[in-house]
């Protein structure tokens, strides 16, 4: 099995780069065929994340490998591949548009942009307030898990994304700020159109499909 670790560290200094995450904040995991996880670690910035830095946990919880602590949000992502089979990879970050829209305590419509119907579903959910790093947390994040969205707010909090594998979660996050950003530029200018009903059933049928 290729050792994924310099993935999460790619992506990591990716969201750093692109200010996706405040500066320790976020996290990104990849679930392993033996139902292990490699997670990023607490309170490092993602740009300075190394391989050797990363934990791997078992989806119970318990530490197997890496000699830091796990990211505190790591509850979290175990919730979200227990109640997800076909999730390989989570990333947790704070991508500016679309956490104002999990500030305002709003779901994104994204029937104006057929890319983002596809990718992301006729709107991204959001998922109601509980403190951050709690079980709580998870046990609320766990339940609201739906596999046809692949990527939701937190209010108060940031946004998370799913995937197949680790660039599938950081395609859909990125859409899922691209999008946002658009949906914003589109208020200034008298609001953003929705596609037609027939349209969004033919889109609705090429993402099932």
């Amino acid at each position: 099995m290729i050792d994924p670790r310099p993935l999460i560290v790619e992506v990591c200094h990716l969201l750093a780069a692109r200010t996706f995450t405040t500066a320790t904040g976020g996290n990104v995991s990849i679930r392993l065929p033996d139902d292990t996880a490699w997670v990023t670690p607490s309170r490092l910035h993602k740009a300075r994340v190394t391989a050797d830095d990363l934990v791997r946990v078992t989806l119970g919880g318990a530490q197997v490998e890496g000699s830091r602590s796990a990211s505190s949000e790591t509850p979290m992502h175990l919730a979200m591949y227990r109640a997800l089979p076909e999730a390989g990879a989570i990333i947790h970050a704070h991508p500016p548009a679309a956490t104002g829209f999990a500030q305002a305590n709003n779901t994104i419509d994204t029937r104006s942009s057929s890319e983002a119907t596809v990718i992301l579903g006729p709107e991204v959910p959001l998922i109601p307030y509980d403190r951050p790093s709690t079980d709580s947390l998870a046990v609320l994040v766990g339940a609201s898990m739906r596999p046809d969205r692949h990527a939701y707010l937190m209010a108060q909090h940031g946004v998370l994304t799913w995937g197949t594998d680790l660039w599938d979660a950081y395609d859909i996050l990125d859409t899922l700020e691209i999008f946002t950003m658009s949906l914003l530029v589109s208020t200034l200018i008298g609001g953003a159109a929705p596609l037609p009903p027939e349209e969004l059933a033919w889109l609705a049928k090429k993402a099932g499909g």
